[in-house]
Order: C-alpha cells, then structure tokens, then sequence
C-alpha cells in the first residue's frame, strides 16, 4: 500500500551528488534536532505539529520505488513530509528547515516548495 502525503522536495542537482546516510543522520538528528524514528526516517514537532523527513536514494530523473530504506549507504533526495494544516509560524519554521538542509548539502528546494520564501 503506498503513503500519500504532501512534502517539500531537496535534492542535489539533478540527482547528481549524494550524502552519506551516517552524515545525513548526524546533522539531522544533531543540529536539526529531529528524532530518528526508523531508518532515514526522523520526525520533530515544531509548532505544536509533527513534521517528517526521510532521506531517499532516487534515480537521475528523481524516481525512487523502495519497499525499506534499510541498507541505504547514501541518498541525494530529502524529503520533508508536511502536515494537514499549516500556519503562518510552522509555515516559517519549515522553510527555515528545509533552507537550511539545503545550505547544509548545497542542495536546492524543488521550485514548486509551496513555501513563502
């Protein structure tokens, strides 16, 4: 069964450079701050609302078909998973997350983010 939710995508330039998992997890759970809920899975509550984040491993074109994100050496796609309902602090605070997982990989925010940057 497949998971649909809305996200904000960041990626290396056209998928081209990738992260190692053990890099990804110490910034993230480091300095970001998330909690690691499974493998390259990681939440945090900013706001008062759950936000996720997942590392993945895509293809040149940004494809990606897993059925576990166990084994994973390295990734080039971050995925922030957004909640339902988003105000204008938490709308704030995810962009400053996602901008700085960007800065951190010198990686970009897909255009259509949907974030007010």
């Amino acid at each position: 069964m497949s998971e649909v939710y809305d996200y904000i995508s960041i990626h290396s330039i056209d998928y081209a450079k990738s992260v190692k998992t053990e890099v990804l997890e110490q910034f993230v759970i480091g300095i970001l701050e998330f909690e690691q809920t499974g493998p390259l899975q990681f939440t945090k509550v900013l706001h008062g609302a759950h936000v996720g984040l997942k590392g993945i491993a895509a293809n040149a074109d940004g494809s990606y078909a897993y059925y576990t994100l166990e084994g994973i050496e390295a990734v080039n796609l971050v995925e922030v998973i957004l909640p339902a309902m988003i105000d204008e602090p938490l709308e704030r605070a995810i962009t400053a997350l996602a901008m700085a997982i960007a800065g951190e990989f010198n990686w970009c925010i897909d255009e259509d983010h949907g974030l007010d940057t």
